[in-house]
């Protein structure tokens, strides 16, 4: 995979983990509805994060395996 493919894949991974940090951070002191609202937010930037982490993975194996 060229560098500049890893780079990129690199920068979508850090994005996923700064909205997952900020949409937890966002849950604090929140009661029931905006709590429930958050909390979903909070839930999709989690499952973005694992998927970005997946292919940053998945990049690094196919290019040790090269």
């Amino acid at each position: 995979m060229p560098h500049s493919a890893k780079r990129e894949q690199m920068k979508r991974y850090r994005a996923a983990l700064r909205e997952y940090i900020e949409a937890n951070a966002s849950l604090e002191g929140l009661i029931a509805p905006e709590f429930a609202e958050a909390y979903g937010r909070a839930e999709q930037a989690r499952a973005e994060f694992e998927k970005a982490r997946r292919e940053l993975l998945d990049c690094n194996a196919k290019a040790e395996g090269a």
